[in-house]
This record gives C-alpha cells, sequence and structure tokens, in this order.
C-alpha cells in the first residue's frame, strides 16, 4: 500500500511543473553552512550543537518560473547533533489549515483536477476540502506579500509535551536567524500562547557545496516527538520526492551515497517485513551508479505493501537486540523475551526506539524504526 505521502507525490509530479531532476517543492534552492550559538534552553532542545546546514529556498520547481514570482519561501536547519540530525523545516507561512493525510490528498487530487479541467467550479471546489474556505481571511493575512527570502520562517507544526513550533527569523544583510520556541497546542492554526528565545545561527553567505537528500520531518529534537500527522506525511512525501528526481538524472558517486543513506534509514523496517526484499536491495546497491532506481524504489514499496508476519519480526527483532545484548538491564532483557513471545510489532518498535535512545545508538536513532516508530 502507498503511502499518503506517495500519493500526494504523484499528484504533483501530474502537475507537471519540475523541471527533470528537481525537487517537487522548493526547487531552487542553496545549502550554507551556519555557526550554531544556542542559550540553555536552546541547548535543553537541541543539545550543545555549534554548527548547522541551513537550505534557504525558492518554492519554484522550475527554471520557467522567476524566483521573483514566487511568495512561499523555506529556511529550514540542520543540527549537526553527534547523535544524528536534527532538522526543523521552516516556510513562511505559520500554519497548515488541516492536519490529516485524506484531507492532504483530497486538496491535492482537486488541485489536479482543476488544472485538467480549468473550470470555476473546479477551483471553488478546491476551497471546499477541510473547510478550507473558512480559512481564506487567515490565509489572506498570513500569505507573504514580498517574494525576497527577508522572513519569519515556521515549523508550522508543534513538537513534545510543550507543544513548541519553531520560528526563525531570517535577515538576509547579515545572514543572523534568531532562533525562537512558541508554544501553540493548534494543530491547524497560528495561536502562540508565549515565544522563548533559544540562540541564534550565523550563516556564511556564500553557498556550501554539500548537498544533502533532503530535510526529514521526523528528525526532531530528541525528547519532543512531532505532534499530529503532518510531520510523518512531509517525512514520506520529501523522501518519494527525492527518489522521483534521482530517477530523472544519471547518478554520480555523491548521488549514490545520498542513496546509500536512504537505504541505512530502511534497511530495518525493511528487513522487519522480508529478508527476500533486504537482500535483493543489498545486491542492488552493488551496482554503484548503475543501480536501477526504478528498482529500489518498486521493492521499498513491495516491502511497504506487504503485511508483517511472525517470521520477519522475529528475525529483525533479534538482530536489532544485537545492539543492547550486552548493555541491557534485567527488566529490560526480561521485556525482550516478553515482546519476544508476543511479537506485537508497534510494541517492538517502541521498545527498539526507547533503547536506541537510552543507549545512544545513532544507526539506529536514524532508522526509520526509531523515528516514526514503524507507522506509515
Amino acid at each position: 500500500m502507498k503511502t499518503a505521502g506517495d500519493i500526494i507525490i504523484d499528484l504533483i509530479e501530474r502537475f507537471d511543473v519540475h523541471d527533470p531532476g528537481s525537487r517537487r517543492a522548493h526547487g531552487a534552492g542553496s545549502h550554507h553552512k551556519g555557526q550554531v550559538a544556542l542559550n540553555e534552553m536552546g541547548k535543553a532542545i537541541f543539545g550543545d550543537v555549534e554548527h548547522a546546514l541551513v537550505r534557504l529556498s525558492n518554492a519554484s520547481t522550475s527554471g520557467r518560473v522567476p524566483n521573483w514570482l514566487v511568495n512561499i519561501k523555506g529556511c529550514s536547519v540542520r543540527f549537526n547533533h553527534a547523535l544524528r540530525p536534527i532538522d526543523i523545516i521552516g516556510v513562511n507561512f505559520p500554519y497548515f489549515p488541516f492536519d490529516s493525510s485524506s484531507e492532504s490528498i483530497g486538496l491535492f487530487y482537486k488541485i489536479h483536477l482543476f488544472l485538467k479541467y480549468r473550470n470555476v467550479l473546479r477551483f471553488v471546489d478546491i476551497f471546499k476540502t477541510g473547510d478550507l474556505y473558512r480559512h481564506l481571511g487567515k490565509i489572506v493575512r498570513w500569505f507573504p506579500k514580498k517574494t525576497n527570502m527577508n522572513h519569519n520562517y515556521y515549523s508550522t507544526h508543534s513538537y513534545g509535551n510543550e507543544y513548541f513550533k519553531f520560528r526563525m527569523d531570517y535577515k538576509t544583510k547579515t545572514g543572523l536567524i534568531n532562533l525562537y520556541a512558541e508554544k501553540d497546542k493548534s494543530h491547524t492554526d497560528y495561536r502562540p500562547e508565549s515565544e522563548i528565545y533559544l540562540g541564534y545561527i550565523l550563516i556564511d553567505q556564500h553557498p556550501a557545496s554539500k548537498e544533502i537528500k533532503y530535510m526529514d520531518a521526523m528528525n526532531a529534537p530528541f525528547g519532543y516527538y512531532p505532534n499530529g500527522e503532518m510531520p510523518l506525511l512531509r517525512h514520506y512525501m520529501y523522501k518519494r520526492s527525492f527518489l522521483g528526481r534521482m530517477q530523472e538524472i544519471q547518478l554520480t558517486q555523491k548521488d549514490v551515497g545520498m542513496l546509500e543513506q536512504v537505504w541505512a534509514e530502511e534497511k530495518y523496517f525493511i528487513l522487519s517485513k522480508s529478508q527476500k526484499i533486504y537482500d535483493e536491495i543489498r545486491e542492488l546497491f552493488k551496482e554503484g551508479t548503475e543501480m536501477s532506481v526504478s528498482q529500489f524504489r518498486q521493492l521499498l514499496d513491495e516491502a511497504y505493501r506487504k503485511k508483517y508476519d511472525e517470521k520477519h519480526i522475529r528475525n529483525y527483532f533479534q538482530h536489532v537486540w544485537g545492539y543492547f545484548k550486552n548493555k541491557a538491564d534485567e527488566d529490560e532483557k526480561k521485556q525482550y523475551e516478553e515482546l519476544m513471545l508476543a511479537l506485537d510489532i508497534e510494541k517492538i518498535n517502541d521498545f527498539v526506539a526507547f533503547l536506541a535512545l537510552k543507549y545512544r545508538e545513532p544507526y539506529l536513532l536514524n532508522s526509520t524504526v526509531a523515528k516514526t516508530h514503524g507507522r506509515t
């Protein structure tokens, strides 16, 4: 079964508005190295990090559309935490008007129908999605009026029990990004109750040569799990978008390196579904720049469609337990034995994520099973 993110990217690709090999959203952009200076509250959330990579992006996905015509911009930060990256993805609009996969799919499907038939009724129908028309006043109010990069950028969803949303105030002239946490329990509105200053990031104005495959909405600060459905949806959208553009280009070794990062994140989830698919993907990567990205995607899709079975759950759990069997305390060893008998995959993934953080295992912390707990 395809994830909601897969379906949305399929619909976006039908719009035919991106250049081959470009991102499906925020196509034009540049990466910049950043020096991080956090206060105590900032360090409590993000850790004692000193370096970051900042992506400044334009929503245009085609060379046919000049940057100055596009109002929606992006400013995203990857904090270089020692255990795994922490990504805050910001756009210059403060919220999404709904928080469900079904409504998101409905919106993009109706946009697709409007672009196909080009009539007024189809256009009006777009705003019936999730009662979107009720937000028109706020959308007009918050919609960016400028097309430069000098904006506030918002995480749009909140994190953790404190319901922190992050805001980044980017000053183009100085390259300074001031970072704030705003307490806001609303998933589908922007109603900050309070604001806490966390520190700043000073970026190098000259673009860096380094590129990352994509920022991941599930690369949340440790202890601050993303709230709502949108972060998980964005996680799968960005992955699907990345694989789509890799299909459209002749791979370089750098591209293969980024694809290997996707495989590293997915491999334990795939192992929990099928040893056979796991082995096939391993063989595929031996082909290097000649590997078939299309086949990689197909194998991932096949694994996601499969139902769990006890044989593969047991194999996966025994495999990842190897990280902890010499570290776990007696209670954890007992819990492992109990879970091996019950083979409840949701509880197993929760347990693996807990142990990965407790024992600071970077490889597992960066895996799909730890970041999403196996949720699709």
